[in-house]
């Protein structure tokens, strides 16, 4: 038995830190028919608050709101109060979404990551969540050690940038023209590197003594 076996404590840790990937599976459709119904439930509470037509016909005939509540619904008003209440709910989930965004990049999930759980791009997300991401965080680093490239007699190195959620290059080629990724636009190492490779084999010494003529001595050509 080890330690861990026998520390509660230990293995809580040991836990907490385990990363689970993925992080969730999509809701079966019972599961988003049951969240649905909440929702029309939380709506309708609401509405009977806001609704100017539920406040006139509790001060007008209380003792029949009840049964006229149900017929709400064929009025244009109800509705626009129920289209508001829906608005509402919209804002406070995105609240949620925000904080729950802000706390998954502070334990380590970055831009990809963010952006598959609400169904954008990684680009998409770090506009929503810009500063989400913690580059405080050494599990941001996990498994994104930084690449060194080596290629058509020039080099390059390829960085993960946590606080982007994205990788990034620099590179100075064989004909000694130097270069950066312009915006952190790479999901991968791979993409990172295959950008960078490109920039290399486009500026090696070969290319440059294609790309100048040469020198003449004087005179007409």
């Amino acid at each position: 038995m080890t330690t861990s076996d026998s520390d509660p404590g230990a293995r809580i840790d040991a836990f907490l830190l385990q990363r689970f990937d993925p992080a969730w599976t999509d809701p079966t459709a019972e599961q988003a028919a049951a969240v649905r119904a909440r929702i029309e439930d939380t709506a309708l509470e609401l509405v009977r608050g806001i609704s100017a037509r539920e406040a006139h016909l509790r001060d007008l005939a209380p003792e029949i709101t009840e049964t006229l509540t149900p017929a709400n619904g064929d009025t244009a008003d109800w509705n626009l109060a129920t289209l508001r209440a829906l608005r509402q709910i919209r804002d406070e989930t995105e609240r949620l979404a925000d904080a729950a965004a802000g706390q998954a990049g502070m334990y380590g999930a970055n831009y990809p990551d963010l952006g598959a759980a609400w169904g954008i791009t990684r680009q998409g997300a770090r506009k929503r969540w810009r500063g989400a991401v913690s580059a405080l965080n050494p599990d941001a680093y996990r498994g994104r050690d930084p690449i060194s490239v080596e290629a058509f007699g020039g080099e390059a190195r390829i960085s993960f940038h946590p606080s982007e959620g994205g990788w990034w290059w620099i590179a100075t080629a064989a004909n000694g023209q130097t270069a950066e990724a312009e915006d952190l636009t790479y999901d991968t190492s791979e993409a990172a590197s295959a950008a960078a490779g490109a920039f290399l084999a486009a500026n090696t010494t070969a290319a440059r003594a294609v790309a100048e003529p040469p020198a003449t001595t004087g005179g007409r050509p």
